[in-house]
Formats: C-alpha cells, sequence, structure tokens
C-alpha cells in the first residue's frame, strides 16, 4: 500500500491510502467482482495491521473500487483518504526514506478533489438546514406580521434552494421586509427570521442605517 501526503484546502494535514491489484489473469481472481473483493481484503489487512480507522471502513464498501481496462488486463485501485496523525507520521517517514510514489500527484489531485466534493455535500446540508429553521421561523411571523404575510409566501427558503440558482423574488422580499421594519421601528422582526440559523445572513438584507440586536 502506497502512503501520500497531502494538504487539504481547510489546512488539515492528511494522507491518501492507494491500494492497487494489477492482473493478467481476471479468472484466478473470479472476474471483476472478485478481483474488487481481493482489493478490499488487502485494504483490510493493511487496515488491522495498521490500526487505521479510514481503511477499515473503506475496505467494507466496493464502490471505492475503480477497476480499469488495461493492454495487459484489469487494474483496480481504491483510494483512501485519513486524517488519522499516527498514519500521517507513517507517511512523512516512507516519503523521506522510501521509493518515490510515481502516482502521488494523482494522489493528492483525487484528495483534494474529493476534500472539495465532501465541503460541498456538507454546505448542502447545512443549507438544508438553514432553510427549514427560516421557514419555520417565517411561519410564525406570518401570522401575526401582515408585512411578513404580504411579501413571503410559505417555505420560499426551501423553495429558493430548489430553484436551481434562479432568483424567485426571496432577496427582493427580503430587503422590503427589512426596510419596513427599520421604518416601523421593529428589527427584532426581521433578526426572527434568522434565529436558529449558523450565519447572521440578515445583514446581506439591511436597508442603510439599519441593525438588528445581532448586528449591534
Amino acid at each position: 500500500m502506497a502512503l501520500t501526503t497531502v494538504t487539504l484546502p481547510d489546512g488539515t494535514a492528511a494522507v491518501v491510502h492507494t491500494e492497487g491489484i494489477a492482473t493478467t489473469n481476471v479468472a484466478r481472481h473470479g472476474g471483476r467482482t472478485g478481483l474488487i473483493k481481493d482489493v478490499l481484503h488487502h485494504v483490510d489487512t493493511e487496515a488491522a495491521v495498521m490500526g487505521c480507522t479510514a481503511l477499515r471502513q473503506a475496505s467494507t464498501v466496493g464502490e471505492n473500487v475503480t477497476v480499469e481496462d488495461k493492454p495487459y488486463g484489469l487494474y483496480a485501485e481504491v483510494r483512501v483518504l485519513c486524517t488519522a496523525a499516527e498514519c500521517r507520521e507513517m507517511a512523512e517517514h516512507c516519503e523521506k526514506v522510501g521509493e518515490p510514489f510515481v502516482d502521488a500527484p494523482a494522489a493528492r489531485a483525487w484528495a483534494l478533489a474529493k476534500a472539495s466534493a465532501d465541503q460541498e455535500a456538507r454546505d448542502m446540508v447545512q443549507e438544508r438546514a438553514d432553510a427549514a429553521v427560516m421557514d419555520a421561523n417565517l411561519a410564525v411571523l406570518r401570522q401575526s406580521d401582515p408585512d411578513a404575510d404580504r411579501l413571503f409566501r410559505p417555505g420560499i427558503f426551501n423553495a429558493q434552494l430548489d430553484a436551481s440558482g434562479r432568483d424567485i423574488g426571496l432577496g427582493a422580499a427580503l430587503e422590503q421586509y427589512a426596510a419596513a421594519k427599520r421604518d416601523e421601528g421593529r428589527m427584532d422582526r426581521f433578526g426572527a427570521l434568522f434565529t436558529g440559523t449558523t450565519d447572521n445572513q440578515e445583514d446581506a438584507f439591511l436597508p442603510a442605517g439599519a441593525m438588528t440586536e445581532d448586528s449591534r
């Protein structure tokens, strides 16, 4: 198994574990399915030797293995991104004293792409959670505030996420609502839309000179 050091976009020191099997006799492995199982078995063995949780988890997921047709036969490979300090230390040692891993640049590129995709997925989950909170806050406000009832349709925050970047009027509604609450002296109601979310997103829609309690 090859170990490649990589620094992720957020500064995390990580390692890419790479395990592969090249074969000219696929039948000896029991076909593609058997070849994948053999790669995962190797990963599981390394997981036990290194005490690596990331490897152990990866050893049970066949979808982690890529199989490529080569002129000589097949090549099956699995890459595993790991942030364990022990694995990082071992990878640094191997890179100092061992032979250079020819696929290290590709492994690092894969790790950076995976980290970016994973972060985007986490961001989307958080955006969905925030949108659900804001829609719930809006439902409460619409019952007591005519401006909220007039300017926003129910569920508009989640609907905006489903609009694939198309503006459905949420930005304009937020700006109009903020202006109305500023004139009314009830910026607390505007701020209440965002209560319980991860960011003070209301700041982007505040009219000139207006402040919520959170932005003071």
